[in-house]
């Protein structure tokens, strides 16, 4: 048994020794390699320079090698360009311009809006007769009378030079029977511009009928033409008239 034992322990002593002669003679190997590899020359990296540079990134070409080639300073730093790469950068470019588009479109819109809503303001536009109260008539004593009748004065009336080619007796009317008025305004002046002055105390009309005896600075005296608007309707004539001007209406400017 113990020869057994020595010879079983003889035995792996030798195939521990013939697996360590091969370990060296495979790290020998190994460095025998790399020295090999240290010394080889390089590759041609200009021919793969210029197979890069003709092919482009993509498949463009970037043009032709020799022009690099005829200036040996340029060093022209060139990576490649994968599928999945140049499909990501048309996917970005597509997104840009289509935000582009779209904010474009958007401006468009905002403009046109603002332009229609613009000219739809100047179709409303307001105008000087929407400063004025609109003017309703209202009858001072209501009667019933044909509806074939005019129900409201004539814009006419509204006019200056229509009281011009009035009679004195139309204007007196107008000026006693138009209270408060436009038109009892424009009779007034009218009245004023034929040389008829407002007393204020006997509230009628004055006219000289000849010039003044008498003239004062407070008062004139002499023969005069009045209104009758009480009794008669008609034009009197009242002689040895004292006229003071206190009494004499002058706020109305022809």
């Amino acid at each position: 048994q113990q020869q057994q034992q020595q010879q079983h322990l003889q035995a792996q002593q030798q195939s521990n020794a013939s697996q360590q002669v091969q370990q060296q003679q495979q790290s020998h190997h190994l460095q025998q390699h790399s020295q090999q590899q240290q010394h080889a020359p390089p590759p041609n990296q200009g021919a793969a320079l210029d197979t890069l540079l003709n092919t482009g990134l993509g498949g463009l070409s970037l043009g032709n090698a020799d022009s690099n080639s005829a200036n040996p300073n340029s060093s022209p730093a060139v990576s490649a360009v994968t599928p999945q790469q140049q499909q990501a950068q048309q996917q970005q470019q597509q997104q840009q311009n289509q935000h582009v588009h779209t904010t474009a479109t958007n401006n468009f819109d905002a403009t046109a809006s603002y332009l229609g809503a613009l000219n739809e303001s100047y179709l409303h536009c307001p105008s000087n007769v929407d400063s004025e109260r609109q003017r309703t008539y209202t009858p001072r004593n209501p009667y019933p009378t044909p509806s074939s009748y005019p129900s409201a004065p004539s814009p006419i009336f509204d006019h200056p030079a229509i009281f011009e080619k009035l009679g004195t007796d139309c204007l007196f009317f107008i000026f006693y029977y138009a209270q408060g008025t436009y038109q009892q305004y424009l009779a007034a002046r009218e009245l004023k511009k034929q040389s008829w002055r407002y007393h204020k105390k006997y509230m009628t009309w004055f006219q000289r009928h000849e010039e003044p005896k008498v003239t004062t600075d407070e008062y004139e005296q002499g023969t005069y033409v009045y209104f009758d608007y009480e009794t008669g309707w008609c034009q009197r004539i009242k002689s040895d008239f004292r006229f003071e001007y206190s009494y004499l209406e002058d706020s109305l400017i022809i």
